[in-house]
């Protein structure tokens, strides 16, 4: 049996993984599904989080794990799990991007998602006054993120949306070949995805290659497709 650590990506929190959880459970797997710093029900203000504070919370949870980790990051989580296996490498048994940013060395989130500058994910952002948090806007949020999945799922899931810290698309990951790069890749493809589009995911993964999987849905599996998503985290724990 595995330990898997979830990282959920931007303006959401560790519940996203709600269904996901009790099912990776039942097989005999340890989960953890933290809320990252300011989102979720963290009490951090979110305007003061940056990257680094990212780090330090999933890089204070590894410490405590027994055995390695598969660390698995959706969407903006992608950012924040590639930075973690650069401070915590020997503690990860794996790094899993469920449609997620796969970062460059010296490249930030934002440098990702403009290889297509016209992604609703960028076009739908809206940044706040003082330029340090944003949200999407509300009406361009179900076909965002939730195309596929339940009216009643969706709406839950846009009741508990916080705004992002902004910092965390704007600052520069630093990872190395023998850190990060030391650790097994897998990449979950979401081929209708409309946030992080498929082109784009193909396009991360052939400059930073993984081993890849698929699977046929939009940019929230863990709601629409939450069985088929623990059968490819099955794969990898076998692997």
């Amino acid at each position: 049996m595995a330990t898997f650590m979830l990282i959920h990506g931007a303006c959401t929190g560790g519940w996203c993984w709600e269904k996901v959880v009790p099912l990776l459970e039942a097989n005999g797997h340890k989960v953890c599904a933290p809320d990252l710093p300011g989102l979720g029900s963290d009490p951090t203000p979110p305007a003061n989080v940056t990257l680094a504070d990212n780090v330090e919370k999933v890089s204070r949870l590894l410490d405590k794990m027994e055995e390695p980790v598969i660390l698995v990051g959706h969407s903006l989580g992608g950012i924040t799990i590639s930075q973690a296996a650069e401070a915590r490498r020997r503690k990860l048994k794996a790094l899993v991007y469920l449609c997620a940013l796969l970062p460059l060395s010296g490249k930030a989130a934002r440098d990702m998602t403009g290889m297509e500058p016209d992604a609703m994910f960028r076009l739908s952002r809206e940044l706040s006054q003082d330029g340090a948090t944003y949200t999407f806007a509300r009406d361009k949020l179900p076909s965002l993120f939730y195309a596929d999945v339940s009216p009643e799922d969706c709406y839950r899931a846009m009741q508990r949306l916080r705004p992002q810290p902004a910092i965390i698309s704007t600052t520069p990951v630093t990872l190395t070949d023998d850190r990060f790069g030391s650790v097994p890749r897998w990449y979950i493809e979401c081929t209708h995805d409309n946030a992080i589009r498929f082109e784009l995911q193909r396009k991360m993964v052939a400059l930073t290659p993984c081993t890849v999987l698929r699977l046929e849905c939009g940019h929230s599996p863990y709601f629409s497709h939450p069985e088929e998503l623990v059968e490819h985290l099955e794969t990898i724990a076998r692997a």
